[in-house]
């Protein structure tokens, strides 16, 4: 090896994404918060989703020298939804490992990233890290805004979109996140296709990222549509016959439970949800992949009751 080539650093293991549509502010703070994840950070890519003004200019003007090495900003002029979003930027990088955060999220303490990163490296049969949802200063949200009621390192069902690291192996291996939910309940639908590849959800419940939520495009009644919408199409897409069709309308009738829940003022009612849907089942129907009946136990145990996780060599 060259005194040149031994200058210079190995390539970094991670890649952070992130999806961003008209938060400009929000998203200047996620992209600034990375510097302090100093040499872990490789490639920065971030998916203009058809933001009404292009992103790239105004990010790299307020960003200045701080940008962070290796920037690449990729753009959408139409919206294709925050799931195609993440295939794209996992497509765009050769990096092993995919740290997805929210526009709104931030990094509030680098050694959270560092410990889902060493979870990766030392069981290569965990495909996605699940991290905790916290405020600016780390502080961790409560047990029902996590990805599982759990204080310990977990097995769990899924993970949430707002921070949340990637094994690019599984992600691709599995054909991505389904692109047609688009986002509310993706990350659910991709994680029990994984837990049927063979591949384990982990969650870090000390490992906190900043979600500090922007209000611009969040809507609740949209929201508890495309919830139901995209439960129901997962579903259709995954659930054995005929476990399908029952589980199809479960997730149905929960849209009553979650409107009077969260008390959502809903004029267009069941039949807007139903509207939604239509579309979206034919394709579902079509490309089918049910996964097997035993992944379907594991991954209903795993929700009511998370495995405590200890690593490959305990």
């Amino acid at each position: 090896m060259s005194a040149d080539e031994a200058r210079v650093p190995p390539p970094s293991r991670l890649a952070v994404g992130v999806c961003t549509r008209d938060r400009p502010d929000a998203l200047v703070r996620c992209i600034r918060s990375l510097g302090a994840l100093g040499e872990l950070q490789g490639d920065v890519i971030v998916m203009d989703d058809g933001s009404r003004v292009p992103v790239e200019p105004a990010l790299r003007e307020a960003l200045g020298s701080g940008a962070p090495q290796g920037l690449r900003v990729l753009r959408n002029e139409t919206s294709r939804s925050l799931a195609a979003g993440r295939n794209t930027i996992a497509r765009a990088t050769a990096a092993p490992y995919v740290l997805n955060l929210d526009d709104d999220a931030a990094i509030v303490d680098p050694q959270a990233i560092r410990a889902a990163v060493a979870v990766l490296d030392a069981d290569p049969h965990v495909g996605a890290v699940a991290l905790a949802q916290g405020d600016e200063q780390g502080r961790a949200w409560p047990p029902h805004a996590q990805p599982a009621p759990v204080t310990v390192r977990s097995q769990v069902a899924t993970f949430i979109g707002y921070g949340h690291l990637l094994r690019r192996e599984a992600l691709l291996g599995v054909g991505g996140f389904r692109e047609a939910l688009g986002i509310n309940g993706e990350e659910k639908e991709l994680s029990i296709r994984l837990l049927d590849a063979g591949w384990r959800v982990v969650y870090l419940p000390d490992a906190v990222v900043a979600h500090v939520a922007d209000q611009t495009g969040r809507d609740k009644r949209r929201y508890l549509h495309q919830t139901v919408r995209n439960d129901v199409l997962g579903a259709l897409y995954t659930l054995p016959f005929p476990l399908m069709l029952g589980g199809a309308m479960v997730r149905l009738r929960r849209y009553f439970h979650m409107r009077k829940g969260w008390e959502i003022d809903d004029p267009e009612g069941f039949p807007g949800v139903l509207r939604q849907l239509a579309p979206g089942a034919r394709e579902a129907l079509g490309a089918r992949t049910p996964v097997k009946w035993s992944t379907v136990r594991e991954w209903r145990r795993l929700t009511q009751e998370p495995v405590p996780y200890h690593g490959p060599d305990d």
